[in-house]
């Protein structure tokens, strides 16, 4: 018994000298250090003071303090030496606290004696307030901080004084300047927890950390009061608020002006080679994987690769279809691999034959028969694949061979869109050709990510229509000051070189051509609310009115700069502002118009497609919808050629559409499950799950 008390006054007289202490606390800090590296980091340099070192290393390791690993050659803490400094940690603080004064616990893991000139500071220079002010607010701080008696402060904990202080003095301007952004402990936990189970990895958890922080920058700080009131309320809606003011939407880069001119990265693309105007198909293929590397990084949901065929097409004269299937399905499987993360925006490939620039039709056709061929193994072989497909459709009745083999794609699980050849479309649905003929440029960045809650301002219209309009008008008011906002904080991470790859070369994407496209959200439950008479032709009429309005405001309040558009998307906005009504008004009030998420792109059945009536309409919101319209068909047909018929059907009616199919696929081996399978076939898994090639 009488060894215990001896054993721990030995242990004191041995980390009573600061040197040894600051030894224990090194290695604490550095982990398994070897004897020359250790010396070195304690301070003991010169040979004069090895004699020295070597004796307050012996102490440690005697009293079982630090240990050697004699295979490594390094020393490490034990147990007992990390407790002897835990303990003499809490010493230390609990001196400073007995003392009298108050002391800060700060981020950088010290105590420091609290200093009320620091609250000025902050208050001057963080949130502009004038120094009489500070004054007063400070010396309220420290009266309020010394009644506490708490045992120690943090900077969070004084921070947290501050700002409640000015809101009791009314001051909420200068409190949002001083909010401190992040996110709960408890929300982090739950991240952690879901993210695995979502598919994600470490680096898209990060990214989703980091985008809640400049979520809440954007709400308190970049936007003004009204646009974040109006997010917030749900009048409207910001979709990618985390990179709402970093990165532009969706990007359509010309592949011929990079045929022309190579890649050429410049300013601070160090890491990247300049690559001149390619000279084979492996070649040219390979630039466009440096550009997906490089824009996905730098866009938020979508790039897309326009004039792919008549890029590829001139090196593609000699090869065989097997050859170029081959290189093309290499090209997929490398332009797919994830790059940022769980959160990279999608890569989309137009197809577009008919347009044949310099390169004959017969190469045009036989490069797109071995793009169509490379995407069907892509997709037979990627149990969710991320890149999609933006194919033209074809001018004449009998050109329906490329049809067939994209139904069966579709039917298999592949994401193709169809468009009309003269136009510029993104998989989404966006319309680049909003931009005029003077505006009109190679490489274009699209703004949108902005929902307007139509039914929101139809229940507060009594059924007034006029009024409703009237309201739109204000609301989308609203949304372009948001936008203009947007074009503006884009512009400036542009000039502080944050986006190089937009930025870089003469083809660059500029803020001269960022056309700022808002998005209509809940057209069918505003119909319902709105209209007294149920035919449909007055359902029509009005919703062919609410878009004029919409499409009217947009083109008054464009500018040169600032070109506006209005369009009907499927973003992911609808379910927040239908959740957000369904607190406001009630949900018995709104049951019968609410189906978990508010309406937003058509979505049609083969029925539809052979009524004159709603193809009529279709035509009509195509048309007012300058900013795009996204239709989805409904292709859950039981066999391919239920597919291929929707699509064959919608061809000649609809400027932009695509099929929307629910794929199974296991998440144990990959492998696609049959439709209303629940258990895979090659592995015996049920861990299931689904995407929509819509999507």
């Amino acid at each position: 018994m009488q060894a215990a008390p001896r054993r721990v006054k030995t242990i004191y007289s041995v980390i009573a000298s600061p040197q040894r202490l600051e030894i224990l606390r090194i290695l604490n800090i550095k982990g398994p250090l070897t004897y020359s590296a250790l010396k070195t980091l304690a301070g003991f340099k010169s040979k004069k003071e090895s004699g020295k070192f070597a004796y307050h290393l012996r102490k440690l390791v005697k009293q079982l303090l630090i240990q050697l690993n004699r295979q490594e050659r390094k020393y490490t803490v034990t147990n007992l030496g990390r407790l002897v400094l835990n303990l003499t940690r809490q010493i230390e603080e609990q001196s400073l606290v007995e003392s009298g004064k108050l002391y800060v616990r700060t981020s950088h893991q010290t105590m420091e004696e609290f200093n009320a000139n620091k609250i000025l500071q902050s208050l001057v220079k963080e949130a502009g307030m004038p120094v009489e002010l500070a004054q007063k607010i400070t010396s309220e701080t420290e009266s309020r901080l010394y009644k506490f008696q708490t045992q120690y402060l943090t900077a969070p904990l004084i921070r947290e004084i501050v700002n409640a202080l000015l809101v009791e003095h009314s001051m909420e301007e200068y409190r949002h300047k001083l909010t401190r952004l992040g996110m709960p402990i408890y929300d982090v936990t739950q991240l952690l927890g879901k993210a695995g189970d979502d598919g994600g990895n470490v680096e898209a958890l990060v990214h989703q950390t980091g985008k809640q922080v400049f979520s809440e920058y954007l709400l308190l700080e970049q936007l003004p009061r009204d646009v974040a009131d109006a997010h917030l309320s749900g009048d409207i809606h910001i979709t990618n608020a985390g990179s709402w003011g970093l990165t532009p939407d969706t990007v359509f880069v010309d592949l011929l002006s990079v045929r022309s001119a190579g890649l050429n990265p410049r300013g601070r693309i160090v890491n990247t080679s300049m690559i001149p105007s390619p000279e084979n198909a492996e070649r040219a293929l390979g630039i466009v994987v440096n550009m997906s590397a490089m824009l996905t990084r730098e866009v938020s949901d979508e790039v897309t690769f326009r004039n792919f065929l008549q890029y590829l097409g001139p090196f593609c004269k000699s090869r065989g279809k097997r050859e170029l299937e081959s290189l093309l399905l290499r090209f997929l499987e490398t332009i797919s691999s994830p790059i940022a993360g769980a959160q990279a925006p999608s890569i989309s490939l137009e197809l577009n034959p008919y347009k044949h620039d310099d390169v004959g039709r017969e190469v045009l056709d036989r490069t797109l028969d071995a793009a169509l061929g490379a995407y069907r193994s892509f997709v037979e072989e990627t149990p969710r694949p991320d890149v999609r497909l933006l194919l033209a459709k074809p001018n004449r009745v009998d050109e329906t061979k490329t049809l067939k083999d994209a139904a069966s794609i579709i039917f298999n699980g592949g994401r193709i869109g169809f468009f009309s050849s003269d136009q510029r479309r993104s998989f989404l649905g966006l319309n680049a050709n909003i931009l005029g003929q003077e505006s009109q440029a190679d490489n274009v960045s699209v703004l949108h990510g902005l929902s307007l809650n139509l039914p929101r301002l139809a229940y507060d219209s009594n059924a007034d229509e006029t009024y409703f309009r009237a309201k739109l008008a204000l609301l989308i008011s609203v949304a372009v000051d948001a936008l203009s906002t947007r074009r503006r904080l884009i512009e400036r991470t542009l000039k502080r070189g944050l986006l190089p790859s937009l930025a870089a070369g003469s083809d660059a994407i500029t803020s001269d051509t960022m056309p700022l496209i808002m998005n209509l959200v809940g057209l069918d439950e505003t119909l319902a609310s709105l209209i007294r008479d149920p035919t449909t032709a007055s359902r029509f009429q009005l919703a062919d009115k609410i878009v004029g309005t919409a499409g009217q405001v947009a083109d008054e309040k464009s500018t040169k700069i600032d070109r506006l558009g209005v369009a009907m998307l499927d973003l992911d906005g609808a379910q927040r502002l239908s959740a957000l009504d369904s607190e406001k008004y009630g949900k018995a009030n709104l049951q019968p118009l609410l189906k978990g998420a508010y309406t937003q792109a058509p979505k049609l059945v083969l029925a539809d497609l052979e009524n004159p009536e709603k193809m009529e309409y279709m035509t009509k919101l195509s048309s007012g919808l300058h900013g795009g319209l996204s239709v989805t068909l409904d292709g859950s047909a039981e066999e391919v050629r239920g597919v291929y018929n929707m699509i064959l059907n919608a061809t000649p009616k609809l400027p932009y559409f695509k099929v929307d199919r629910t794929i199974s696929y296991c998440r144990n081996c990959g492998a696609k499950l049959a439709q209303n399978s629940t258990r895979c076939r090659r592995c015996k898994s049920v861990a299931a799950a689904q995407y929509s090639t819509a999507a």
